[in-house]
This record gives structure tokens, C-alpha cells and sequence, in this order.
């Protein structure tokens, strides 16, 4: 996973050339270094949202730094799971961590990253994934700080995933299935 809490900037080792490849250059976002750029022909881009086939990011471009370890700590104290009417106005724990309300965690990075990661593609750039485990990891920390407060709605919900409905595309899972994330990888003790 990337803590973003801890490598904060565009000179952190994560975007060294040796790993996930630095910015893009500034006509239009291509990243020019790394094992994911064009240049090394090992990572085109099949799904854009503008026809480009290489990796684009905008380090830090988008106006808001990283959120820190104060702000995610604010975050992680809220003992409500989530609250009607269940949508992105909702005040709560699932709201404050995605973005939709509060210091906005999980959308602002996306946001920092900018190029792929700013878009619906975001898959496209490798540091979506170490990003989502990191939101994992925060969700799984929130879980152990609050062992009382339950994933919310329940039950009889219009139009929401409640817990015991099964989540697409997997139509087998539910969120009850995915409660106990050590059933299936743990995470390091580090908070």
C-alpha cells in the first residue's frame, strides 16, 4: 500500500524512476520515466477517456496536498459507520474517508495524482492499487477502533448496498462476507 500520510510528495521514492515512474511532462501528462511509460512499451493504456494510449500524471497539480496524518486521524475517530439518506450528503465515517464530505481523503489523492487517476480510468495508473490498499488498511483500522459500530444500512434500503446484499459484479459477495478482512490478508501492526 502508499501511505500518503508519510510519502507526502512528488520526490518521494514511490515515483522514482525505479519504481512507479515520476509526473508527466507538462504539454500533456506523459510519464517519461519508470517501467510504466511509454518509452519501456510495457504499459499501454486500452482504456482512455481521450484516445492517449500512455500513462499520465500531474503530481501535486491539482491544488491540494496529501491529506496528512492528523486529517486521517480526525477520520478514523468517528464511530458512525454511515447515516440516512445513505448517499454522498450522509455524515459519517464512509463519507469523511471517499471524499464526499469533510477533509476528503480518498477522493483528494486521486485528485493529486492527477492525469488516469483524476478520471474514471484510474485503474490504468499502477498507484490506483497501492492507493485502494491503502484505503483498505484505513477501513480495517477503523474496524478495530470501533469494534461496536457495525457497517450501515443494515437492512432494507432502497437503491444501497445494505449488508447482507450481494455487490456487483460479484454477485456472490456480500459486505457481511467481507467484514473479517483477515480471512483473507492481513495488514502490518503499524498504525
Amino acid at each position: 500500500y502508499w501511505d500518503w500520510t508519510a510519502d507526502r510528495t512528488a520526490a518521494s521514492s514511490l515515483w522514482a524512476a525505479d519504481f512507479l515512474g515520476g509526473t508527466g511532462r507538462s504539454r500533456d501528462g506523459q510519464v517519461m520515466d519508470g517501467p510504466f511509460s511509454a518509452a519501456s512499451g510495457s504499459w499501454p493504456v486500452n482504456v482512455g477517456v481521450d484516445g492517449r494510449t500512455y500513462l499520465r500524471r500531474a503530481l501535486g497539480a491539482g491544488g491540494r496536498q496529501l491529506p496528512t496524518r492528523a486529517e486521517t486521524d480526525s477520520v478514523l475517530a468517528m464511530s458512525t459507520y454511515d447515516a440516512p439518506p445513505w448517499n454522498s450528503a450522509s455524515d459519517g465515517f464512509r463519507n469523511h474517508l471517499e471524499g464526499w464530505r469533510g477533509v476528503n481523503l480518498h477522493n483528494r489523492v486521486h485528485v493529486w495524482v492527477g492525469g488516469q487517476m483524476a478520471t474514471g480510468v484510474s485503474p490504468n495508473d499502477p498507484v490506483f492499487w497501492l492507493h485502494h490498499a491503502f484505503i483498505d488498511r484505513l477501513w480495517a483500522q477503523w474496524q478495530a477502533r470501533h469494534p461496536g459500530s457495525p457497517y450501515l444500512p443494515a437492512a432494507g434500503t432502497p437503491d444501497v448496498v445494505d449488508l447482507r446484499d450481494t455487490m456487483r459484479p460479484w454477485n456472490d459477495v456480500t459486505p457481511a462476507d467481507m467484514l473479517d478482512h483477515t480471512r483473507h490478508y492481513t495488514y502490518d501492526a503499524a498504525a
